[in-house]
């Protein structure tokens, strides 16, 4: 097949899965709507807050004050958080108002010419980012060319279609009262257990029946799959937490939101504790499936396996049990006493498998460098163990039972950082 035929392939498959989403949307009309929600309602907003700065803009300046420059400040000014907004329209205002005074003072010194249009753009720019405006940064070069356009008179215009623009964005943001996003962060946490407990509950069932260098590679690729969606579920608990802020939902609500994030960032804090230390085992048992620390007198792994490591894997599957239940306090975020009741339940079974595995690999003997790795797998499965210990673990306070008890989380979103959490133990 010629690159030609390629491309044209990749076209015809590209728009017969643009075709079949269109007719699911047409015959599925919610079905469609319910994973689109977010932005749905992001789209809506926008248009609203347009809308709403040109009507204004018309009203207060007149038609004749070009009246689209609103609802274009309305268009950039709205985003997913009140924070956010507020936030991008105060830069924005900041930087039509420097760029309104560097082209009034320009006009009094110059007047518009190629130099001082270029001088004044490369100077703007400058400013703009040293003054930390972001992506509103152009804003101030923008007013200054417009300004510098149209005369000195259209400086006071141009604030007050921004100024209209940005005030019906906020609006319409507070109005509309955008989710807190705590249950998704809740849910992206209890994900990321989810999938560490697969993998444990996996290399259990393989140390059980026999395992290879292949099947090690995939539990290795698994621990890297569940870090991906720790970091997910790190920038949700971030995005909660600006969420939160200056949101009205927040207000209306005899329950604090903001309660519900300690208890996550310090979950998290707990998992990644937990995928660093399942990742040590993982890769313990890949020496072991590659021969580097092959037992002596043994064929293979496999046989290693079944006649020395399934105590191992019983342990892991008490850990992976035990994630299961620590996957569903963090979804929940409520807390329940009977949640860390039954973790313990869960944790005191592993804790009593720990025990007798440790005693059955205590009375082999393959060498010094097999029964290294021995140890250095129950050392991180015991701790494992009591990284998840609700009640004489490290982070207690991702199980408290009364969120109402709990500190509310610090504003720094950067506070989930695991090497920090570590040193700090």
């Amino acid at each position: 097949m010629t690159k030609g035929e390629r491309r044209a392939e990749r076209w015809r498959a590209a728009a017969a899965t643009s075709l079949n989403a269109t007719v699911q949307a047409v015959r599925h009309p919610l079905r469609w709507v319910r994973p689109h929600r977010e932005a749905l309602a992001q789209t809506a907003k926008v248009a609203v807050a347009c809308a709403l700065a040109w009507e204004a803009a018309v009203l207060l300046l007149g038609e004749d004050e070009q009246p689209v420059l609103a609802p274009l400040a309305a268009l950039l000014t709205v985003q997913l958080t009140v924070l956010r907004t507020v936030s991008q329209g105060l830069r924005q205002i900041g930087g039509v108002v420097l760029g309104a005074l560097a082209a009034l003072g320009m006009l009094r010194l110059a007047g518009a010419n190629f130099a001082t249009i270029g001088l004044a753009v490369g100077v703007c720019l400058a400013m703009g980012r040293l003054l930390r405006l972001g992506s509103q940064a152009a804003e101030v070069p923008v007013t200054v060319l417009l300004v510098l356009s149209t005369g000195a008179p259209y400086a006071p215009v141009r604030i007050g279609d921004t100024l209209l623009g940005v005030a019906s964005g906020i609006l319409v943001n507070v109005l509309a009262a955008p989710p807190t996003y705590v249950s998704h962060a809740a849910h992206r946490s209890a994900g990321a257990a989810h999938h560490l407990a697969a993998v444990a509950h996996h290399t259990a069932e393989g140390l059980r029946d026999g395992w290879d260098e292949k099947a090690s590679d995939g539990w290795l690729r698994r621990v890297e799959v569940a870090a991906r969606e720790l970091d997910h579920a790190r920038r949700a608990v971030a995005q909660a937490q600006e969420g939160i802020r200056l949101n009205p939902r927040r207000l209306r609500r005899g329950a604090d939101p903001a309660m519900a994030l300690g208890p996550l960032q310090e979950g998290l804090t707990c998992l990644g504790h937990v995928g660093d230390q399942l990742g040590s085992v993982l890769r313990g048992l890949d020496d072991l499936a590659r021969g580097e620390r092959r037992l002596p007198h043994e064929a293979d792994a496999r046989t290693a396996a079944r006649g020395h490591l399934e105590p191992i894997g019983e342990v892991l599957q008490a850990i992976g049990d035990a994630l299961d239940v620590f996957a569903r306090i963090q979804r929940d975020h409520v807390r329940d006493s009977g949640h860390t009741d039954e973790l313990m339940a869960v944790l005191d079974r592993g804790q009593d498998r720990h025990t007798g595995a440790a005693d059955a690999l205590r009375r082999t003997d393959h060498g010094p460098a097999v029964q290294t790795l021995h140890g250095s797998i129950m050392d991180e499965t015991q701790q494992i163990l009591h990284e998840l210990d609700p009640r004489r673990g490290p982070h207690p306070s991702a199980l408290h039972p009364q969120p109402h008890h709990v500190v509310a989380p610090r504003e720094e979103p950067m506070g989930l950082d695991v090497s920090t959490a570590s040193a700090s133990r």
